[in-house]
């Protein structure tokens, strides 16, 4: 006999509400796993479709900056710039005094107690030394921060371990210069003070006569002798190492700029190109060169296989087991609007070109620059070269 159960009809009305909402809650989760597994089949596929429709490749920006150097020996009066400012032609970098301007001002006449010119004579000598070794000072100083520049720039492939152990080199040798300097401004310290006269019978107008010039850099008979180093072009100075009052051997750097139109810097892009990925690139590619989410700017293949270079580690795939890649520069196309700090040289970007324009190209897809054994360069591909760059081609037998 079965058992019977006697439910009311509020009884009833709470089982069917908790069914419904039991209901309720299955489908919920239901639809949140169905949304969820929508989104990673969709993120799947985009990932896929993008990979099937971009090829990106790692690089980096690349510019050069003008090295402005002494023409001579100089004695550096004033510097009229500092880092940030933009100057242009005809604007004032700094004012010098030749050195060997200096020097035949410092001929005296021959009658003077020879106690009175070994006395001026170590004067100058101790000066200079110690012009040199605030030079080598700073020498120090700036090398020191290349080799910090240089350490973080390993990383990111722009440099190597032997640019490192030159700057080292390098360093310890003003460090030795340096000491040897010191000992040398100690030495004439005290061969000043041995010839030191004891009493002086020059008037004063005699006196000012025998001054040494850099005691006497603003007198009226020194203006004649004072020079100026003006801008050539529109550029943005980077960096300043002339303090004031400071000695400069010829060819030494002053300061550092950066031209405002910075094609006259060999503006590129240098890219990583993968061996197994050369097919989706030729001389007709175009490329887009993505700094952020927010920058980026258009390019154009320039020159495909300068050379080969190791990818920088962190730059490497762990499923890869080729870590050298081919070298090509991606020239920036004009008329672009962008900000000045993206093409700070060595700055990482991504290098997207489409595959379809490989793929859509009527003629040979590796389109390169064809080389034969014992022959050389192909005259169809060195002329397609030359036609691509505006030039004038000449006949293979003339090269």
């Amino acid at each position: 006999m079965k058992n019977f159960t006697y439910r009311s009809l509020e009884e009833k009305e709470n089982l069917e509400d908790i069914l419904r909402e039991r209901k309720r809650r299955i489908n919920r989760q239901q639809l949140i796993s169905a949304t969820i597994l929508i989104i990673i089949i969709g993120l799947v596929a985009l990932y896929y479709m993008r990979k099937a429709y971009y090829t990106e490749f790692d690089g980096f920006v690349h510019t050069d900056l003008n090295l402005v150097r002494t023409p001579m020996d100089i004695y550096v009066d004033s510097v009229f710039v500092k880092t940030g400012d933009i100057v242009f032609p005809g604007d004032t970098l700094y004012s010098y005094y030749s050195i060997d301007g200096l020097l035949r001002l410092t001929s005296f006449s021959n009658d003077e107690p020879g106690i009175i010119s070994r006395h001026r004579d170590y004067n100058i000598k101790l000066n200079s030394a110690r012009q040199n070794a605030a030079v080598l000072q700073t020498t120090i100083n700036e090398l020191r921060r290349q080799i910090s520049e240089v350490d973080q720039n390993i990383s990111f492939g722009l440099a190597d371990i032997s640019q490192k152990a030159s700057l080292q080199r390098q360093l310890a040798e003003n460090e030795a210069k340096l000491r040897a300097q010191r000992a040398e401004i100690s030495v004439l310290t005290n061969a000043i003070n041995d010839t030191r006269p004891s009493q002086r019978d020059y008037d004063k107008k005699d006196s000012l006569r025998h001054s040494l010039v850099f005691d006497d850099i603003r007198s009226n008979y020194m203006k004649n002798e004072l020079n100026y180093n003006i801008a050539s072009d529109s550029s943005i100075i980077v960096n300043v190492l002339a303090p004031r009052h400071m000695v400069f051997f010829e060819e030494e750097e002053i300061l550092s700029c950066q031209h405002l139109r910075l094609q006259a810097n060999n503006l590129q892009i240098w890219g990583y190109i993968p061996v197994d990925k050369m097919d989706r690139v030729n001389n007709k590619t175009k490329a887009e060169v993505i700094v952020n989410d927010d920058v980026s700017f258009r390019a154009h293949m320039g020159i495909l296989g300068i050379r080969t270079q190791v990818i920088p580690e962190n730059l490497r795939s762990y499923f890869s087991k080729q870590n050298v890649a081919v070298m090509a520069i991606f020239h920036v196309n004009d008329g672009q609007r962008i900000p000045f700090w993206t093409v700070a040289s060595g700055l990482p970007v991504k290098i997207r070109v489409k595959n379809f324009d490989i793929w859509g190209v009527d003629e040979d897809p590796n389109d390169y620059l064809w080389f034969t054994t014992g022959d050389g360069l192909t005259p169809g591909s060195l002329k397609y070269h030359f036609e691509k760059q505006d030039l004038k081609y000449v006949d293979k037998d003339t090269i």
